[in-house]
């Protein structure tokens, strides 16, 4: 019986999102933030002779006018040297790499600092070395937020007491410097930094601790610590001055010379939004070798020349329009953050703002990645203005963090010997219009590194006993 093979044939459809060259180039200018850009834009500058940087008008004015040159082999100059690098020493659009280089050869990392401050105070070696270890632990933004069984773990000395890394935490390593280094949670970080015992400086404590919940809201704050308007408005002030992340440059990554890509401005109580100018303003298509014939291969190289070209001047006008989009979501979007500081910080996804300037979430991604603004509040990075968020009963939205400073500032006012449940948690901040199950209640309460009620109600009596004898 003889067999066969048939072959079938048969067609099948599928959606590909092919890349073109020129979206790839966009896509690739669009996240590179503004020292990347500049080096990029160097290297573009040096392979493509088509591209040239423009000098300002009014120092255009004061050159003379250079013949143009007629022949390739009038690109090297008599002396040997290359044209490209006096055009960069004549370039003020881009500043020289060798400073700043050195700079940052000689800049101390702030995790050495803080280790430096370790080793020339009067401790223990066993208190030593629980801090160098703490250290080690801090996280990008200067947090404490490992667990202390993982800090004893690390520790070479074994049955050290979970008391005596918290000792260490609280009494050496939060009085290093900056203010607010090692701290466990934002409030914490923030009242590290309040050393003053004026009047605003305890305004801004009764805030952070009780009423951070109504930070927006001048009437409730007036009328909650009491004070009035003219102090409560020194007292954001104040608050507006801490630092939320003290740990830049804790790994040494951060100790390089940052360019903001968009400027918030409070003028006439108004948000200003600004992209700044950068070096790549000058840079245009050259036209010196217009009408010039090319034949062969020298043809196949200018052509693909010129469109490299205008494709990079075309991405980099893409990217300053993109910013500026941005920046006017987030001007509106948190407005109250850029006026009261990170408590005034409201839900804001990547989706967000992508509809709303009508680009692709990813797009938002690229654009804000890495990448600073220049605010009333200092250089902040632009992922600090997203935070997920929940639904409050009006079909409004509350930031996660704000719902966990409330969960923490309910655990710490309950009454000591009757610690109240996540379930009762719950119930108090749905009665205060936060939609919240009692098991995300769970999940924050953990976050923060705050115990069970059962863990606290033995807590309690373990004290109690404790003062009994």
């Amino acid at each position: 019986m003889a067999s066969s093979v048939g072959q079938i044939l048969s067609q099948k459809q599928a959606q590909r999102l092919a890349l073109t060259p020129q979206l790839t180039q966009s896509l690739k200018v669009l996240a590179m933030n503004s020292q990347d850009l500049e080096l990029f834009i160097e290297e573009s500058l040096e392979s493509n002779p088509l591209l040239e940087m423009e000098l300002p008008k009014e120092v255009a004015s004061q050159e003379e006018v250079v013949p143009a040159l007629k022949g390739v082999e009038e690109w090297q100059e008599p002396d040997g040297g290359d044209r490209w690098d006096n055009m960069y020493q004549n370039n003020r659009g881009f500043e020289s790499g060798s400073d700043i280089e050195q700079q940052w050869q000689i800049e101390q990392s702030l995790s050495d600092s803080l280790h430096e401050q370790i080793a020339q105070q009067p401790m223990d070696d066993l208190e030593r070395q629980i801090a160098h270890t703490i250290i080690d632990s801090l996280d990008d933004d200067g947090y404490f937020r490992a667990s202390i069984e993982e800090v004893t773990s690390a520790l070479s000395q074994k049955n050290i007491k979970k008391d005596k890394v918290i000792e260490v935490l609280e009494c050496v390593v939060q009085e290093l410097e900056p203010s607010g280094i090692g701290a466990r949670d934002l409030t914490e970080c923030l009242l590290l930094q309040i050393s003053d015992d004026d009047s605003s400086a305890m305004i801004v404590r009764q805030i952070l601790l009780y009423h951070a919940d109504i930070i927006t809201d001048d009437l409730a704050l007036i009328k909650a610590i009491p004070c009035d308007i003219e102090a409560l408005d020194a007292a954001r002030a104040l608050l507006r001055r801490l630092d939320p992340f003290p740990g830049h440059g804790l790994r040494g990554q951060d100790n390089i010379y940052v360019q903001p890509e968009i400027i918030f401005r409070t003028i006439n109580q108004k948000i200003e939004v600004e992209v700044p100018k950068s070096g790549w303003q000058n840079l245009k298509v050259s036209g010196q070798w217009e009408g010039k014939k090319w034949v062969g291969k020298d043809r196949e190289f200018m052509d693909a020349a010129s469109q490299e070209a205008k494709w990079l001047l075309s991405a980099l006008g893409q990217r300053s329009e993109t910013l500026m989009k941005v920046g006017l979501c987030l001007a509106a979007r948190q407005r109250l953050f850029l006026e009261h500081g990170i408590l005034g910080l409201k839900p804001l996804t990547l989706q967000d703002v992508a509809e709303e300037v009508g680009l692709h979430e990813s797009t938002i991604s690229r654009v804000t990645h890495g990448k600073y603004a220049q605010t009333p509040l200092g250089l902040i990075e632009l992922r600090r203005f997203f935070s997920a968020g929940l639904p409050t009963r009006g079909g409004g939205m509350i930031s996660v963090y704000r719902v966990q400073q409330r969960i923490k500032i309910l655990i710490d006012s309950e009454p000591a010997a009757s610690p109240i449940s996540d379930q009762a948690i719950s119930d108090r901040l749905q009665a205060e219009g936060i939609e919240i199950a009692r098991r995300t209640v769970a999940k924050y309460r953990e976050q923060l590194e705050l115990p069970s009620s059962s863990q606290r109600r033995r807590a309690a009596k373990a004290r109690q006993m404790k003062s009994r004898r």
